[in-house]
């Protein structure tokens, strides 16, 4: 009974739904075609909004950069990296023998010209010049004595009263006199030069770069125990070029060199010297910038960034590299005609070509505004959209 009653129910339902469609397809299928028209017609819009700035952009042109012709320094060099070493490292040695004293600097200390750097205890010579001193006064007192001893004598032989032999024996004492005063001068000189000896002067402007004698220490002119130190008056930057760049280089070519404690200084130097063969550990060419160091800037040891200027002229007109493109062999660049927004070939000729820029002599002025981008795909007439001017610093 209850089986026949559900599908009794059941029945009853799918015949109600039936109709229930029946009734409202019509209205579901309307609305159905409307969105699809509707989608449709957005679909198209959109299509044709596309197309019109497909055409847009079309009528606007190529984008392309481009360069700003102005007349600027034109400069290129050559990047190397060295170090700063000295102009001459000496050994200096005590010119007399004793016993050390002191030492007036340590190792790395800068030490002008004339400056004592070291000493030897100097009782002895101090000594020895007193007592030639006093030597030299007593033999000046005894000239001068002699001297008025001949006067006299000479006085007497006039009026006759001593004879010819008398008087050559005083003048002979009196030369006698006059010798000991200037062989004790020379003692006296002998004696100070003992104690110059005994000092160890700065022949220049110097940096002490080793000191292998300490205070007590005896010494000789001959003792292997120096002081090392090294002359910064002038400085040289030694640099290593590698060997695609050896024929950029000649001696007396202007250099300017960085160091890192000023690093917005430029030292300007010359090649000085260029080695005769590579190095083997580096397989680059030494050589030496001289640079004048009478700032005492620069110190031995520090790194050294330099430029070895290849090219420098004022008031040239240089334009990238890139710019410049060769029709049938000859060099061209593309200007711009603002007007017309459309670029025109034109000749030019050129000079000195740098890594990245190139000399123009002729074709071009002041103002021009060339392709820089995108120069492969044109050619005279082509429409073009600026997006970025570059312009060089002067």
């Amino acid at each position: 009974m209850k089986k026949s009653i559900i599908i009794f129910i059941t029945a009853v339902i799918v015949i109600i739904g039936i109709v229930w469609w029946g009734v409202n397809k019509k209205h579901w299928f309307a609305k159905g075609v409307s969105i699809g028209k509707s989608l449709t017609a957005r679909s198209l819009g959109e299509s044709a909004e596309n197309e019109k700035k497909d055409v847009s952009f079309g009528k606007r042109g190529l984008a392309i950069k481009v360069y700003k012709v102005s007349r600027v320094t034109f400069e290129d060099f050559l990047p190397c990296m060295g170090t700063i070493k000295g102009d001459v490292t000496r050994k200096l040695n005590f010119e007399g023998s004793g016993i050390v004293k002191e030492i007036n600097f340590q190792q790395g200390d800068l030490i002008r010209k004339g400056q004592v750097i070291a000493s030897l205890k100097q009782d002895e010579q101090l000594l020895k010049v007193d007592y030639n001193q006093a030597k030299l006064k007593s033999a000046m007192v005894n000239l001068s004595l002699m001297e008025k001893k001949f006067k006299l004598y000479k006085q007497l032989y006039d009026l006759g009263a001593i004879t010819k032999l008398k008087l050559s024996e005083v003048e002979a004492e009196s030369g006698v006199a006059k010798y000991n005063v200037e062989t004790a001068k020379v003692e006296v000189e002998s004696a100070k030069y003992e104690l110059i000896k005994a000092k160890m002067i700065a022949p220049q402007d110097c940096i002490l770069s080793e000191r292998a004698i300490e205070p007590g220490e005896l010494v000789s002119p001959y003792t292997s125990k120096v002081i090392h130190v090294v002359e910064v008056g002038t400085v040289y930057a030694e640099i290593g070029v590698v060997e695609s760049s050896i024929t950029k280089i000649k001696i007396g070519q202007l250099a300017r060199v960085y160091v890192d404690a000023y690093p917005d200084i430029p030292f300007d130097g010359i090649i000085d010297n260029i080695y005769p063969c590579l190095s083997e550990k580096t397989r680059t060419l030494p050589v030496e910038i001289k640079i004048d160091n009478s700032r005492r800037m620069l110190m031995p040891g520090m790194f050294a960034r330099t430029e070895i200027v290849l090219f420098e002229k004022p008031g040239v007109i240089s334009v990238p590299r890139i710019s410049v493109q060769k029709s049938e062999g000859v060099p061209i660049v593309y200007v711009v005609d603002e007007t017309t927004n459309t670029v025109s070939e034109r000749l030019v000729e050129t000079g000195y070509v740098s890594t990245d820029y190139i000399e123009i002599t002729s074709g071009l002025k002041q103002g021009d505004l060339i392709a820089i981008s995108n120069v492969e795909g044109l050619t005279s007439g082509t429409p073009v959209q600026i997006t970025e001017i570059q312009v060089r610093e002067i």
